[in-house]
């Protein structure tokens, strides 16, 4: 039976049965106009020594619409035995980031949601992951405060249940306020602490977000 709400035209709304008259509601992505949503899942290989605060992996709007992250799920498996040392993956929001990583860099590819309908991937976002001792470097960015970060420890032998996370960055949920990077803003996801010479561990990013011209 229809619930009928007076102003804004009129608007009628479904309710289900007659007994609990739920609302009836469908949940719909961001509106994205003729831009799109995008999704990548980033493998990344430590580097033995891998420094502290080294740049494992980044995202920047190279772009004048909005970009949305709608969703950053981190995992880390140990693949190669270590010396027992704490460690995390920690995540930052940056500004000012007009120059994208140049070097120690590869460039991952990622997927429309909706070939055709939507503007091809990545969008306006740029994608760039580490492939070097030191982090990827000759970016120019500010570095903001910690918005996340994925703790372990790891162990000087690998364990066959070794696998960490995951963590969702972007729970947000009840109407609260999702991140959103303008142009020459991003992510930064960055190797916590120095890591011994034996150190393996694997990162996994699942990566999503939507591309508006307004939020």
């Amino acid at each position: 039976m229809p619930l009928q709400i007076q102003g804004n035209g009129g608007v009628t709304a479904e309710v289900d049965d007659s007994s609990t008259r739920a609302l009836r509601a469908v949940i719909k992505p961001i509106g994205y106009g003729v831009l799109g949503h995008y999704r990548t899942c980033l493998s990344i290989i430590s580097i033995a020594v891998q420094t502290a605060n080294a740049r494992i992996a980044v995202l920047r709007n190279n772009g004048a619409n909005l970009i949305i992250p709608t969703r950053a799920i981190l995992r880390a498996v140990q693949v190669v035995a270590g010396t027992a040392q704490e460690n995390a993956l920690d995540v930052y929001k940056l500004t000012g980031f007009t120059v994208l990583d140049t070097t120690g860099t590869a460039t991952p590819t990622a997927e429309v949601k909706r070939t055709t309908e939507m503007a091809a991937a990545p969008g306006s976002a740029q994608l760039r992951t580490s492939t070097a001792a030191g982090g990827m470097t000759g970016a120019t960015s500010t570095k903001g405060g910690l918005i996340g970060a994925l703790p372990y420890n790891v162990a000087a032998a690998i364990s066959t249940s070794g696998i960490w996370g995951p963590l969702d960055l972007f729970d947000d949920v009840n109407g609260t306020h999702p991140l959103i990077l303008k142009q020459n803003e991003g992510l930064l996801f960055e190797n916590r602490t120095l890591n011994v010479t034996s150190y393996g561990i694997r990162w996994y990013i699942d990566l999503s977000w939507a591309e508006v011209t307004a939020y």
